[in-house]
């Protein structure tokens, strides 16, 4: 039998970079898996470094990322922060010999996620983008029906993303006032429109993981004014044709401040329809647990069938994306989504991004 100390040497040792509000939901996974421990703890912000590392049991803190990547004790990283600052923590991180978990997006230009491509090969560490929407059991068991020909041939999927107001100050846009903070709202620092890799993203996330590659996409995008100087990417259609199939998809963006979910995270909602030449498959994933009365519902000739409520809390599909990381960084699977994935991913986003601005259609190259 191990003893404490064999065991304890066996376990990741993680350091969090960024450790604003989503951390919380990042570090759980950590906290509740014994194969790893958070060793240390990054912020800019001093107070806010040290407050985290307490909370967390972590030995260490520090307010410079480079200074962090000098701790040989430390195996992986999980980057937290903005996103321009991703392709090059990323790098980073690697040159350093840790495995790096990111938050999406994977970098900001195609250049830039070849380089971490390359990077990740030539040093033999994990990436993973850190994408909790594709460890929602919901999704995972419409993923598994639709593969078993539940609905037939699949023809269409329709995404609907509400951002509404929570039970915190997390996205309470109109509220903001640390300058810092705004960084969504520059294009030159998020990458685009504020909402473009948090909820843009998370739809071809989706659409890709359910139904596959997309080959061409056109964007209708409006802007709602929610205080002076800023305005959110809302409300915004977009609609595309998924590769070599007739099958189209459309997501709508839609901005309810009027609208309260009952959530101290994210106040996000997603629902999804799948449908097929047989029947169809509904979705629903929000931050607000009093809305998941049934997550998923099959309708096929005259029945409904509605599949179970366990495992639908929204900090769930965290933990087990956390967990697909530790076990991918321990040589027991491989991440749901590396880096060649993201990139794949990256590239449909940019040509979102791209429609939007022109006000046509935009073709992806494949193959």
């Amino acid at each position: 039998m191990e003893s404490e100390a064999e065991t304890s040497m066996a376990r990741l040792k993680v350091g969090i970079v960024g450790a604003g509000s989503i951390s919380e939901l990042h570090a759980r996974g950590y906290q509740e898996d014994p194969r790893a421990e958070i060793v240390a703890v990054c912020d800019r912000d001093e107070d806010r470094a040290i407050q985290r590392s307490l909370d967390w049991g972590a030995r260490a803190y520090y307010t410079n990322f480079s200074e962090m990547l000098e701790n040989k004790e430390i195996d992986a990283v999980e980057i937290l922060t903005p996103h321009y600052l991703h392709a090059s923590q990323v790098i980073d991180a690697l040159q350093a010999g840790k495995h790096v978990s990111v938050e999406r997006p994977l970098a900001l230009s195609i250049e830039e996620a070849n380089q971490v491509v390359q990077t990740a090969r030539q040093v033999g560490k994990i990436v993973q983008v850190y994408e909790p929407c594709l460890f929602y059991k919901p999704l995972l068991d419409a993923r598994n029906l639709i593969d078993a020909g539940e609905i037939g041939k699949p023809t269409g999927i329709r995404v609907a993303m509400t951002v509404a107001r929570g039970q915190s100050d997390v996205w309470d846009f109109a509220s903001i006032e640390d300058e810092a903070s705004l960084w969504r709202f520059d294009p030159q620092l998020s990458g685009g429109s504020p909402m473009l890799y948090d909820v843009g993203y998370q739809t071809f996330c989706i659409a890709l993981f359910l139904i596959g590659n997309v080959e061409k996409i056109e964007v209708w995008r409006s802007e709602t004014a929610i205080r002076e100087g800023l305005k959110l990417d809302a409300p915004t259609v977009a609609m595309w044709k998924h590769f070599q199939q007739d099958c189209y998809g459309t997501m709508t963006l839609n901005y309810a401040p009027e609208r309260k979910l009952r959530t101290p995270y994210h106040p996000l909602e997603a629902t999804i329809t799948v449908e097929g030449t047989r029947g169809t498959i509904d979705i629903i994933r929000s931050s607000d647990p009093t809305q998941l009365e049934a997550p998923v519902e099959l309708r096929r000739d005259s029945r409904k069938v509605a599949y179970g409520q366990r495992n639908t809390a929204y900090e769930d599909s965290f933990v087990r994306a956390t967990r697909n990381f530790i076990g991918a960084c321990l040589g027991e699977e491989d991440p749901l989504l590396g880096a060649n994935e993201a990139r794949q991913l990256l590239l449909l986003t940019l040509a979102y991004q791209e429609s939007s601005r022109r006000g046509r259609a935009v073709n992806l190259q494949h193959g």
